[in-house]
């Protein structure tokens, strides 16, 4: 069935979210009947109407090649994408989101957020107070990473909508592994902080050289209260999450679900054996930080790109800004041997 080219390519976003997987509130009534091959065959006459001697696969060649198409696929290949990122990325559940206006790299100095309230008595005047800047990260930005890929002019033309969708999802899946192996590389690094000295030392009440057990699990947690702020109070924090190696995630499930603890454990393929963390929650304490530009909830881009010479299928640009660092030494407790 022939339809007007003008209404396929007005379905032609619906189409696309359909296919992979979202589905509009408002959908164009041709979204569910159009094809791939139909939105190219309409793409190919917007660029310049089919000649009485053309055949069709020509006209789809030529719409396929069009930047039109590109774009087209890149925004119905962004649901998918972000989605597989979505459930990949188990570290932003303790991992903070830090917003960057450039890729230049930056000082991110704490703030002391022990800011005691004071009594007020009767007729008295209500002091001033100061929010200062106390030691933090020392200078990160984000890197960029990206490749193209190229999707066949076969695949499209026989609308493999699934398989397409399917890489995708895959390409989010792995932007997420490798935002968790930055995240795993720099809690080992116990890089140093903007006033030279290591997150991790046992000066900081941050670090507990033992294997993880139940015990070892509540002298951190004891940590995490007793830890100094910048103004020598007890910062009084609860333990939220356990950080693990691959290797003690069932131990520290099941020692928390028998004690009745309301902890997460997130374990990270990347922390090497026997190393854990006791984290507290991130909105009262963040100690681990991704970093975000800004405008952006997400470290995913799918965009169109330029067919190179001799290609003829279309090709889409995965992209991810990534950086990750440390805040604080409070709030984080390091364990292993």
């Amino acid at each position: 069935m022939q339809f007007d080219h003008r209404e396929v390519l007005a379905a032609a976003k619906d189409h696309l979210s359909i296919s992979m997987g979202v589905k509009p509130s408002r959908p164009h009534p041709l979204a569910e009947s159009v094809s791939l091959r139909d939105i190219c065959y309409a793409l190919g006459n917007k660029v310049r109407p089919q000649l009485s001697h053309e055949l069709d696969a020509v006209v789809m060649a030529r719409g396929l090649a069009t930047a039109d198409f590109s774009r087209m696929l890149a925004e119905g290949a962004y649901a998918p994408t972000v989605t597989a990122y979505d459930k990949q990325a188990e570290h932003n559940l303790f991992a903070a989101g830090v917003e960057v206006v450039d890729f230049r790299p930056t000082s991110f100095p704490g703030v002391d957020n022990d800011l005691s309230l004071e009594p007020l008595m009767q007729n008295s005047e209500v002091r001033r107070g100061l929010a200062t800047l106390v030691t933090g990260a020392a200078s990160v930005g984000l890197t960029t990473y990206a490749k193209a890929f190229e999707i066949s002019r076969e695949a499209i033309l026989a609308d493999q909508t699934e398989s397409i969708r399917s890489m995708f999802a895959s390409l989010g899946t792995n932007v997420a592994r490798l935002e968790s192996r930055l995240i795993a590389a720099c809690l080992e690094a116990n890089a140093a902080m903007d006033d030279g000295q290591p997150v991790f030392h046992a000066t900081y009440n941050n670090i507990l050289a033992s294997a993880y057990s139940s015990a070892a699990f509540g002298t951190a947690a004891g940590m995490l209260r007793t830890q100094l702020t910048s103004s020598g109070q007890r910062a009084d924090l609860r333990a939220q999450f356990v950080v693990c190696a691959p290797d003690i995630e069932y131990s520290a499930r099941l020692t928390l679900f028998q004690a009745g603890m309301d902890v997460q454990v997130v374990a990270l393929a990347d922390i090497p054996a026997g190393r854990w963390y006791v984290m507290a929650d991130p909105f009262a304490c963040p100690t681990v930080v991704v970093l975000r530009l800004r405008g952006e909830k997400r470290p995913v881009r799918v965009e169109e790109k330029k067919r190179p010479f001799g290609s003829d299928g279309t090709w889409v640009q995965v992209s991810s800004d990534l950086g990750t660092t440390i805040l604080s030494r409070v709030g984080i407790v390091r364990g292993g041997v």
